[in-house]
């Protein structure tokens, strides 16, 4: 009974830790992109070596709400299976960037909620460094920014609650010298004062966890001024009597590096930046509140963020960041809304009882899912009345259709002469239309598909005679 006992302990205990692993896998590979046009480029780099689902975080401004531009965007998010983390920005005033207001914030929500995006959920990151004169209108004011973010919050997820409201990635080595800085401590002590509910209405923690101070901090470094800076983040929080667990999206990281316009001596090399940034991977995967991270920055080989990028001047990725690409990565499985329309159907203009028949329709995506073999395939189960044996209908695995687009399906029924009912009625499971077949002449049986133009023209000649 002893070993029976022991055995039963030894594979719960197996179990669990395979469930724990399996639960805790996630893809938290990303980057940071200064422009739409970079995707195509990221894409390999951040769903390298196995990854998928992976990440890239992009900024937003009041002066580009250009609906193709970002439809398209999301459009190569969903083929290159990436999920955006969108970052709002207002416009440049001299040297600052100006305070948003309500306004801005209700043109924000209605042109990002007109997009198609690639994932159920829809990342905002409401703006940057707001703890920064230069980033908040020269007035860094955590009472200001308390009120837009909740008014944000509230308004977003009124025109959808799929929305997923993530803070401004703070300066965390900001001194306190009003009004030019405002120190990360004092700067959430504040917000909670002035409101204590502030983080209902936040779902998640954006972080710009640098190696500081100088971005010369090694990955082991531990504290407000390193890697792992969302980490004094959320312990601060707590002790201010946040309790609530907020997932965390690293935004902005990584080390410069000495190549740049002008060489910079001060930092360490790519090949020791890249190094670093592997060695601080590894501890961000190992922690379960961690969600993405996207190190700054992709693409910008020009001042004053030319040591930042992984790109050189010619737009070659430094050889070092192979280092990233070969690290092995896990799959994210993002929820995606599958919806679907009939747009047409193309019935037999007689149709005879107890006759098999074979007939087409057209089936639009209105989701965001991609139909396809390496994508989402789907049958729906037929829905008529007693009279008719109609089969499924099921999407083709080797027909890639997009959002927007319609496939054609076809699909078999017939009517049988028993049961007599008023109506003869088609239709699926998850489609809100059934499709009526009228008889002609009852009396022998013969139908006729429900017909508009037919309808007309009978509606014309009784109007007529």
């Amino acid at each position: 009974m002893k070993k029976i006992i022991l055995i039963l302990l030894i594979f719960l205990l197996l179990t669990s830790s395979i469930l724990a692993k399996a639960t805790f896998a996630k893809n938290i590979y990303g980057l940071h992109l200064t422009q739409t046009e970079d995707i195509q480029k990221a894409a390999p780099i951040i769903n390298s070596s196995q990854g998928d689902w992976g990440w890239v975080t992009i900024t937003i401004r009041l002066d580009q709400l250009n609906y193709n531009q970002w439809q398209d965007f999301f459009n190569q998010c969903r083929r290159l299976h990436l999920i955006p983390l969108v970052r709002l920005a207002t416009k440049l005033e001299g040297n600052s960037w100006l305070k948003p207001t309500e306004q801005n914030i209700i043109d924000f929500s209605v042109f990002l909620n007109s997009l198609n995006w690639p994932t159920d959920q829809k990342h905002i990151i409401l703006f940057n460094e707001v703890n920064r004169g230069d980033e908040w209108g020269q007035d860094p004011n955590p009472q200001d920014y308390a009120n837009i973010s909740t008014f944000a919050s509230q308004h977003f997820k009124k025109l959808n609650p799929n929305f997923t409201i993530l803070t401004a990635g703070l300066d965390l080595a900001a001194p306190h010298k009003p009004p030019n800085y405002f120190g990360a401590d004092l700067y959430y002590q504040e917000i909670l004062k002035y409101k204590p509910d502030f983080f209902n209405y936040i779902d998640g923690l954006s972080s710009h966890s640098y190696p500081n101070h100088g971005f010369v901090g090694k990955p082991t470094d531990t504290g407000r001024h390193s890697i792992k800076g969302y980490r004094w983040e959320l312990d601060y929080l707590k002790s201010l009597g946040i309790s609530k667990n907020l997932p965390v999206f690293i935004t902005e990281t990584g080390w410069p590096h000495r190549e740049g316009v002008t060489l910079n001596n001060s930092f360490y090399t790519t090949n020791t930046a890249a190094d670093f940034l592997v060695k601080a991977y590894n501890i961000w995967q190992q922690d379960e509140q961690v969600m993405a991270v996207t190190p700054f920055i992709f693409n910008y080989p020009h001042q004053p963020f030319d040591h930042f990028s992984w790109l050189n001047n010619q737009e070659k990725l430094f050889p070092a960041y192979n280092q990233f690409i070969d690290i092995p990565k896990e799959k994210n499985i993002p929820t995606q809304l599958n919806d679907f329309e009939i747009k047409n159907i193309n019935l037999p203009i007689i149709i005879f009882p107890d006759h098999q028949y074979t007939a087409k329709l057209y089936l639009k995506n209105t989701g965001q899912a991609i139909w396809g073999k390496v994508e989402t395939t789907f049958c729906l189960d037929p829905q008529s009345t007693q009279n008719v044996v109609l089969s499924q209908i099921c999407t083709n695995s080797n027909v890639y259709t997009e959002p927007g687009h319609s496939q054609q399906i076809e699909f078999t029924f017939t009517i049988s002469t028993e049961p007599k009912l008023p109506k003869t009625l088609i239709g699926w499971q998850e489609i809100d239309r059934y499709f009526e077949i009228k008889p002609i002449i009852e009396s022998i049986a013969v139908y006729r598909p429900e017909s508009t133009l037919f309808q007309k023209i009978k509606d014309y000649l009784s109007n007529l005679f």
